[in-house]
C-alpha cells in the first residue's frame, strides 16, 4: 500500500470516529418547575461557567478540547453570552469583574463553591445567582471534518436559596467532507485553509445555544422590556488589530432599532447601520496612530422609546495597534545562476513577527508578496536570465502592520549563458554574455542601451550598424566587453549617435568606425587587431580616456570635427593618423609607436607626450606643426614650448617661412649641412615649397643619408610632378646605389617633361653607354658608390644655378638675427628650447 493510500485510510478512520462521538453528543431540552413570579430575582451574578467531570465509564459525552485555554474560552463565552440573553430579558446582571473579586476574596481552595447559594448572594450583594454547568464541549478542526458542540445546563437561585429554574440544552455545527481520493483530499486541504477562525466558529455555536436557553428563562418582571437579540456576530477573537484591519459586527436583533458599538474608552459610538430585515452592521478600521490596549467590545441597542440594551462580549478583550514598525536596514541584492539573494539587517523593534518580501516587474506597478521570512535572507528562484525586476523587503509585527516602503531594489539578472542577436536592436540589454554572428542594425529612431558587465562577441562577417542611437555604458569594476577575431564592430552612420563608456574592444580589423552622425568615447580600452578607431565621413567626435595599444593603427582622424583628450596610444605602427577635418588634439601620450604621428594634411598639434623630450625623436611624420611638448606623460609632464603660443596668422607663418628657409640655404653654402637639414625641415613643415625640396636633397646628399634623401625626393615629386630639377636628382640619387633599371625609369619620366633639357640628355647618354657594355647593371652594382655618376655641378641647369644665386643673395641680404622670434632664433647647432 502506498504512502497517499494510507494517508486516506487513516483520515476516513478518523472522520469515522468523529461522526460516532457526535452523534453520542445530541441531547434533548429539558425545561424545569418555574417558582411564582415574586421569586424571580432583578439584580443577579453569572458566577464562571464549570465543566462537569464525568466518571470515566460513564457513557456521557465527554469534551474534546485540544487546548487548556480553549476550555478558558468556551467556559468565558458561555458565561458572556447568558449574561447577555439574560440582560435582555430584564434582569440586571453585575459586571463580571465586580463578581470574580468578590468571589476571589471569600478564600481559597473550595472558597465560595463551599458555601450555600444564600451566603453566596449575600456576600456578592445580589438578588439572585445564576450557575453555568458544562456537560461537554467540542472544539474540533480538522482536515474533511469540523465539528464544534456545546451541552450545558443552567441554574437560576434567589437570594433565599430558593432554586427558580433548571434549564439545558445543547448546540453544535458540524461539516463532514469525506474524500473520495488523494485529490479530493488535496481540494478538501485547501479549503480548509480558507475557513473561518476556530474560535469565531464556537462563538456562533454558543450564542445559539445561548439563544435557545434565551427562549425557556423567564422574564424579569421588575426590569424593562428590552430590544430582543438573536446573535452578535465579530472578529474579536483576532485580538490583535494593526494598521488597515477592519473591527467587524454584525447584529440579529428585532428591527427598528438605533445601533452603535464601542471599543472600550478608545472609541465610543461606532454606527451600525441595518442592512437588511433585523440585520446590523458595521465596522472600524485601525488607523496609524491608534493605540488601544485589553478594550472590551460593546454593542448598544436602543428601541424607539429610549429604551436600551448593551451586549458586552467580555469573553475577548481586543488591543488596537496603530504604530508601524520599523523598515528593514541595509537590504542588498545579488544575481546569479540559481536566482536573486536579497539580504537585511534586522531593525531595533520588539514585537517583529517577520519579514515579507514583495516582487513586481516595475518600480511603480502592483507588488505582489512571494515570501514571507523568519530569517534575514531569501532566494528568488523564479526569475529569468535577462530579466529586470523589482523588490521590496518590509517588517511585519505581531499586529500586522507593514513597515513604510524601504525604497526599491532594482535587479538586472545578466544573461549567463550566451545568447544571440539578430535583426534590429533596441531597447536596453541586460547584463549577460551575447554573440553577433551576422550583421545587425539599431534602425533610425530607435534607442539601443547595453548595461555594465555585458560581454558582446563578434563572429566574422558579423558588425552592428548604427542608424540611430546606440548607447554602451559600462561602469570600472564592470565595463562592457566587444571581442572579436578579425571582424569589425560597431561602424556608426550618417545621422547616427554613439556614446561610448568604460569598454573593453580587442581582436577587431575596425573596433569603431563613424562615417558621420556623432560619436563620444570615453574611458575605453583598445587593445589587438587592425584599426582602434576610425572617424571617415563628416561629423563630429569627442574622444576622451582612450586607452589603444597593439594595434596596426590606433587612430585615423579622415574628417570631421572633435577632440582627443588624455588619451594614450601606444606600441602601435602608426598611432594617430591625421588625414583632414578639424580637431583638437591635445594632453595625450602617443608614445613607443614605431610612428607616433603621420599626417598627409597640415595639422597642429600642443601639449602632448610623444615619448621623448628630444625634438629630433618624436617619430612625427608629414605635414605636422608640433607647437609644444610634454618632457614626461600626462598628467605629470612639463610643457615645452616649440613655437611661442602667439597667435599665429598667415603674415606671421610666411615670415617665419621666409627666415628659416633662407637661414637654411646659408648654413647649405657654408656647408653647415646639419644646420641645414633642421632649418629646411622646420621650413617644409611650414609651408611647401619646391626649392626647399631641393635644397634638403642636395642637403641629404652631401650628408649620405640615402634613406632620408629617399623620402625626401619621393615627397617632392609627389607634389611637385613637373619639377625636373627633382627628377635629375632622383636619378642621380639611383645611380649612386647602382639602380640603373630604376633610374631609367625616373629619366624617361623625365624626358617626357622635358625633352630637351641637356642634363637629361646628358644622363642617357650615359646611361647608355653602361647598357652597351658587357657587364651592365652587375658590374655597376658591385661598384657601389664608385660608379662614375655625373658630378652635381654637371646636372645643374644654368637657370637653376641662377636661381640658386638668387636664393642665396636674397637669403643673404635678409637675415638678421634680431629679426628671428625668440623661439626660432637658432645657432649654427639648431634650435633653443624654451621649458615652462
Amino acid at each position: 500500500m502506498t504512502g497517499n493510500n494510507k494517508i486516506f485510510v487513516f483520515i476516513s478512520l478518523l472522520l469515522a470516529v468523529f461522526i460516532l462521538n457526535g452523534c453520542l453528543g445530541s441531547k434533548t431540552p429539558q425545561a424545569v418547575q418555574y417558582t411564582e413570579e415574586d421569586a424571580i430575582p432583578y439584580k443577579i451574578a453569572v458566577l464562571p461557567a464549570e465543566y462537569i467531570v464525568h466518571a470515566e465509564n460513564s457513557t456521557v459525552h465527554k469534551s474534546i478540547l485540544v487546548m487548556d485555554e480553549d476550555s478558558k474560552f468556551v467556559a468565558d463565552i458561555t458565561r458572556s453570552a447568558i449574561t447577555n440573553q439574560l440582560a435582555g430579558k430584564g434582569f440586571m446582571p453585575l459586571q463580571k469583574d465586580v463578581v470574580d473579586n468578590i468571589l476571589a476574596g471569600l478564600g481559597r481552595d473550595e472558597g465560595w463553591r463551599a458555601m450555600s447559594d444564600a451566603d453566596i448572594c449575600k456576600a456578592l450583594h445580589a438578588d439572585g445567582i445564576v450557575k453555568i454547568n458544562i456537560s461537554s464541549a467540542d472544539m474540533i478542526k480538522a482536515v474533511a471534518f469540523d465539528l464544534f458542540q456545546l451541552d450545558a445546563e443552567v441554574t437560576m437561585v434567589n437570594a433565599e436559596g430558593t432554586l427558580v429554574g433548571k434549564w439545558s440544552d445543547s448546540a453544535s455545527k458540524r461539516r463532514v467532507s469525506v474524500p473520495t481520493g488523494i485529490f479530493a483530499l488535496a481540494g478538501t486541504i485547501v479549503e480548509e485553509v480558507f475557513s473561518d477562525p476556530i474560535r469565531r466558529q464556537m462563538r456562533m455555536v454558543v450564542y445559539d445555544w445561548a439563544w435557545n436557553m434565551a427562549q425557556m428563562l423567564p422574564d424579569c418582571p421588575k426590569g424593562p422590556k428590552l430590544p430582543e437579540v438573536i446573535s452578535v456576530d465579530t472578529n474579536v477573537d483576532n485580538r490583535l488589530f494593526g494598521v488597515g484591519r477592519r473591527i467587524t459586527v454584525r447584529v440579529d436583533a428585532e428591527p427598528g432599532l438605533k445601533c452603535s458599538f464601542d471599543i472600550g474608552e478608545f472609541k465610543k459610538t461606532i454606527p451600525l447601520p441595518q442592512t437588511g430585515q433585523g440585520v446590523y452592521e458595521g465596522f472600524y478600521v485601525v488607523r496609524e496612530g491608534d493605540k488601544g490596549v485589553n478594550e472590551s467590545l460593546m454593542v448598544r441597542m436602543r428601541k424607539a422609546n429610549g429604551v436600551e440594551r448593551l451586549w458586552v462580549e467580555s469573553a475577548s478583550l481586543i488591543t488596537l495597534d496603530g504604530t508601524l514598525p520599523p523598515r528593514p536596514e541595509s537590504v542588498e541584492s545579488r544575481a546569479g545562476r540559481d536566482g536573486v539573494v536579497l539580504t537585511w539587517k534586522v531593525p531595533p523593534a520588539g514585537d517583529l513577527e517577520e519579514f515579507i518580501v514583495e516582487k513586481a516587474d516595475d518600480s511603480v506597478g502592483d507588488f505582489e508578496v512571494i515570501a514571507r521570512a523568519k530569517e534575514t535572507s531569501f532566494t528568488d528562484s523564479e526569475v529569468l536570465q535577462g530579466a529586470t525586476v523589482f523588490y521590496r523587503v518590509r517588517t511585519v509585527d505581531k499586529a500586522g502592520n507593514l513597515s513604510p516602503v524601504n525604497g526599491v531594489i532594482k535587479v538586472v539578472v545578466p544573461q549567463f549563458d550566451e545568447r544571440e542577436l539578430f535583426g534590429e536592436l533596441f531597447g536596453v540589454l541586460v547584463k549577460g554574455n551575447y554573440l553577433v554572428a551576422v550583421p545587425v542594425v539599431v534602425p533610425e529612431g530607435a534607442k539601443f542601451t547595453i548595461q555594465p558587465g555585458t560581454r558582446i562577441r563578434f563572429e566574422h562577417g558579423a558588425r552592428i550598424d548604427v542608424l540611430g542611437e546606440f548607447e554602451s555604458l559600462g561602469e570600472i569594476s564592470s565595463p562592457v566587453r566587444f571581442e572579436s577575431d578579425g571582424t569589425e564592430g560597431l561602424k556608426v552612420l550618417a545621422g547616427a549617435k554613439a556614446v561610448i563608456s568604460q569598454c573593453e574592444f580587442s581582436g577587431f580589423s575596425k573596433a569603431y568606425t563613424a562615417v558621420g552622425g556623432y560619436s563620444e568615447i570615453r574611458s575605453s580600452r583598445f587593445s589587438g587587431g587592425k584599426y582602434a578607431v576610425l572617424v571617415d565621413s563628416t561629423g563630429n567626435y569627442d574622444f576622451k580616456g582612450l586607452r589603444i595599444s597593439g594595434v596596426h593603427t590606433g587612430l585615423i582622424l579622415g574628417a570631421g570635427n572633435g577632440t582627443l583628450l588624455r588619451s594614450s596610444i601606444s606600441n602601435c605602427t602608426v598611432g594617430l593618423e591625421f588625414r583632414g577635418g578639424s580637431a583638437e588634439i591635445k594632453d595625450n601620450n602617443i608614445f613607443d609607436n614605431y610612428t607616433n604621428i603621420l599626417s598627409p594634411a597640415k595639422l597642429v598639434i600642443a601639449d602632448n607626450y610623444l615619448g621623448t623630450a628630444s625634438v629630433d625623436s618624436l617619430k612625427v611624420k608629414g605635414d605636422v606643426l608640433v607647437k609644444s611638448i610634454l618632457d614626461a606623460p600626462y598628467p605629470h609632464g612639463r610643457k615645452i614650448i616649440l613655437i611661442d603660443d602667439t597667435p599665429i596668422t598667415p603674415e606671421l607663418l610666411e615670415e617665419r617661412f621666409t627666415l628659416l628657409k633662407g637661414q637654411g640655404i646659408k648654413a647649405f653654402h657654408n656647408q653647415h649641412y646639419g644646420d641645414a637639414y633642421q632649418l629646411l625641415n622646420q621650413a617644409i613643415r611650414l609651408k611647401d615649397d619646391r626649392d626647399i625640396y631641393l635644397y634638403l636633397s642636395y642637403t641629404l646628399l652631401a650628408l649620405s643619408d640615402d634613406l632620408a634623401l629617399t623620402e625626401v625626393l619621393s615627397e617632392g615629386i609627389s607634389k611637385y610632378p613637373y619639377d625636373v630639377r627633382l627628377h635629375q636628382l632622383c636619378i642621380r640619387n639611383l645611380l649612386n646605389k647602382g639602380e640603373i633599371r630604376q633610374a631609367r625609369q625616373v629619366l624617361e619620366k623625365a624626358l617626357v617633361l622635358s625633352p630637351a633639357d641637356s642634363n637629361l640628355l646628358y644622363m642617357k647618354d650615359y646611361l647608355d653607354q653602361l647598357t652597351a657594355k658587357s657587364e651592365p647593371s652587375e658590374r655597376v652594382r658591385s661598384q657601389g658608390n664608385a660608379t662614375a655618376v655625373p658630378s652635381t655641378e654637371k646636372l645643374q641647369k644654368p637657370n637653376e644655378v641662377e636661381t640658386e644665386s638668387k636664393v642665396k643673395s636674397e637669403a643673404e641680404n635678409k637675415i638678421d638675427e634680431k629679426d628671428f622670434p625668440k623661439s626660432l632664433n637658432t645657432e649654427s647647432s639648431g634650435e633653443a628650447l624654451k621649458v615652462e
